[in-house]
């Protein structure tokens, strides 16, 4: 089964270099193909090395042929390659390095003689993780989105759509409602749009259609919270209920981000939005949010889960499984979806953003399979919540007092979880 390598947005210590020894050991004594990148201005040290990336640049551009993508991995013949350093000029990431003495290219080929990554199996801190790659591996080829998209930069939507449209194939209906993700013209699927109120009665409508004249489509929703939680919770509810046959993914940037950023159920404790003012009188959002996801599980559905753009894995595994639920019954995905803008963070930061939501339990990931929830991940060491909210400015006035009212209401929220959960899936 095919791996992949993972390294996590966290710092390094900086007088550790055990993953760098060990993958020079794994080289026989080669130059190692990890590197140490130290950034001390930002107080930040991590390592670099090839991402074996899906759509690999330097094996379009290598002349010689000598860079292949076999197995989930990019491979270079040394043999074949003629040093010219085109790769090395391609890739965005600096994943591949150049022996210029011998004129010749090396990279990162996942240790194949040695068996398994030996610089993730020494690092002490688990910053770099071999993890199962097939979720990602298996795919819908084709992607149904066009190359540019309308949403701004950082946005965590425009990886959920490609993803989810990606995962469940080209037999689909996608819904939308009126909200930041409208991409009726740039993807290329069927798309029905409705309003903020009826995205499941449609759903209902056209779904029972496709089933009375046995036809397989499957209805696909991707739907901000305000027209999931708060506008069309009735008419979900009611589908949920009835157990119609559709899939409803609920992209959650925690407010109404398209309208001016108002806050909506799903606005978490102190957090700022336009119509929960940081000043002499307000502090934010006063409420914790409405936990949705809990809700539409407690139906009784046939299949309810929390997913995020930080673990494609176990995202897509989810989006597989829903569309499979969906064949006999009513599946509910709840993303977390960071918006930038109405968050007031760094753009670039969206999937470490929503790692550390993971990682601080904020946002744990779970699925309920007919009745049985379990955790599909756990953190090794849970976090304090303010690693989650000292990314975003719109949490940034809160005291310490303020943050310990949060912590509470995540500690709680978990907690709850947890009493339902059977134990966490296996590897």
């Amino acid at each position: 089964m095919a791996k992949m390598l993972i390294k996590k947005h966290e710092s390094c210590p900086a007088d550790c270099s055990q993953c760098i020894q060990a993958c020079a050991a794994a080289r026989g004594g080669a130059d190692p193909v990890v590197e140490k990148i130290s950034l001390p201005e930002k107080g930040y040290e991590t390592v670099l090395t090839c991402n074996q990336c899906s759509d690999s640049v330097c094996v379009d551009v290598c002349p010689a042929g000598a860079l292949t993508a076999e197995d989930g991995k990019v491979m270079l013949n040394s043999d074949r390659c003629i040093g010219c350093g085109l790769c090395n000029l391609s890739c965005p990431y600096g994943g591949i390095f150049s022996a210029k003495s011998a004129h010749k290219s090396f990279k990162c080929d996942g240790c194949r003689e040695y068996g398994s990554a030996a610089c993730a199996e020494n690092c002490p801190l688990g910053i770099l993780e071999e993890t199962d790659a097939a979720a990602v591996e298996e795919q819908y080829c084709e992607d149904p989105c066009s190359p540019g998209m309308q949403f701004c930069a950082g946005c965590g939507m425009e990886l959920v759509l490609r993803m989810v449209l990606r995962s469940v194939g080209p037999d689909i209906v996608l819904f939308g409602a009126p909200s930041c993700c409208v991409p009726a013209d740039r993807v290329k699927v069927p798309m029905y749009s409705t309003l903020m109120t009826n995205v499941a009665s449609a759903m209902t409508g056209v779904s029972r259609y496709f089933h009375r004249i046995g036809r397989e489509t499957i209805c696909v929703s991707v739907v901000g919270d305000g027209g999931t939680c708060d506008i069309g919770f009735g008419a979900l509810s009611a589908a949920a209920e009835r157990g119609e046959k559709f899939l409803f993914i609920c992209y959650d940037n925690e407010a109404y981000m398209n309208t001016g950023i108002q806050r909506s159920s799903r606005t978490p404790y102190g957090s700022w939005t336009n119509t929960t003012q940081v000043g002499s009188v307000g502090r934010g959002k006063s409420r914790d949010a409405k936990d949705v996801p809990m809700l539409i599980a407690e139906h009784g559905v046939n299949y309810a889960a929390t997913a995020t753009i930080a673990y494609p894995e176990d995202f897509i595994r989810k989006v597989k499984k829903g569309a499979e639920a969906a064949k006999t019954g009513f599946a509910y995905i709840h993303v977390l979806a960071p918006c930038p803008t109405g968050w007031k963070m760094e753009p670039e930061k969206s999937v470490e953003v929503t790692r550390a939501a993971v990682e601080t339990n904020y946002f744990p990931l779970w699925e309920c399979d007919k009745g049985e929830y379990r955790f599909t991940y756990k953190p090794k060491k849970v976090k304090n919540v303010s690693c989650f909210t000292d990314y975003m400015r719109r949490f940034a006035h809160l005291d310490e007092e303020e943050i310990a009212i949060l912590q509470g209401y995540v500690d709680a929220r978990y907690s709850q979880i947890k009493r339902l959960t059977q134990p966490v899936l296996p590897d």
